[in-house]
């Protein structure tokens, strides 16, 4: 039998409080009046919500991502956390998402990993798409998570007018892993005296 689509089933205009922004940086209360049942799932500590802003930050840190970077809760865990790396203990979901969005932002690339995609809220036929990773060839929900290796560099010529990357400067200790990568990536193609002169070429000590 064919069934009818989510996606042709009732409107399909685009909302304003379907935005994402609207579950991941209001209050629980006012996410509860918004979106009704959705807010226990979509709130803004849970993984989709993760993955959704560091896409988003990666992309253009605004008012809205230094709003979520100022959430100082250390009673969730990291949805996008993975073996390969991950924040402190303690660490605030503010500096979570800061973490996430270097993360998002200086990956090159993912060996051993295929990217997936899914509907931020699976209730919202246009509701916009998150991304995650996982290792190539596995099934949904399985494991190998180890097998994945990132790989991060960051653009010599634009990256002291980097606003996620000053921020990271400030608190090393929360992404010290990517701060690693980036040297030894960038070691390794012979371009790391590119960042001589700038912030972080000044944190790695580069004379």
């Amino acid at each position: 039998m064919n069934y009818t689509s989510i996606k042709n089933f009732g409107p399909n205009a685009v909302s304003e409080i379907n935005n994402p922004l609207t579950y991941c940086l209001t209050n629980d209360l006012d996410n509860a009046f918004i979106h009704g049942g959705q807010s226990n799932v979509l709130r803004k500590d849970s993984r989709p919500c993760q993955l959704f802003l560091s896409d988003y930050c990666s992309q253009n840190w605004d008012h809205f991502c230094e709003l979520g970077s100022q959430n100082t809760n250390i009673s969730f865990p990291n949805g996008m956390q993975t073996p390969y790396g991950c924040a402190p203990p303690g660490t605030t979901q503010g500096d979570m998402l800061l973490r996430n969005t270097a993360e998002r932002k200086y990956l090159i690339q993912m060996i051993n990993g295929e990217q997936i995609f899914e509907l931020f809220d699976p209730t919202v036929p246009n509701s916009p798409m998150i991304s995650s990773w996982r290792p190539r060839g596995q099934q949904v929900g399985g494991y190998g998570q180890l097998n994945m290796a990132p790989i991060y560099s960051v653009n010599p010529d634009t990256i002291d007018n980097d606003i996620v990357m000053h921020k990271i400067l400030e608190k090393p200790h929360i992404a010290h892993d990517i701060l690693v990568n980036i040297y030894n990536t960038m070691k390794r193609l012979n371009t790391l005296e590119r960042l001589k002169g700038t912030k972080l070429g000044n944190f790695y000590r580069i004379k």
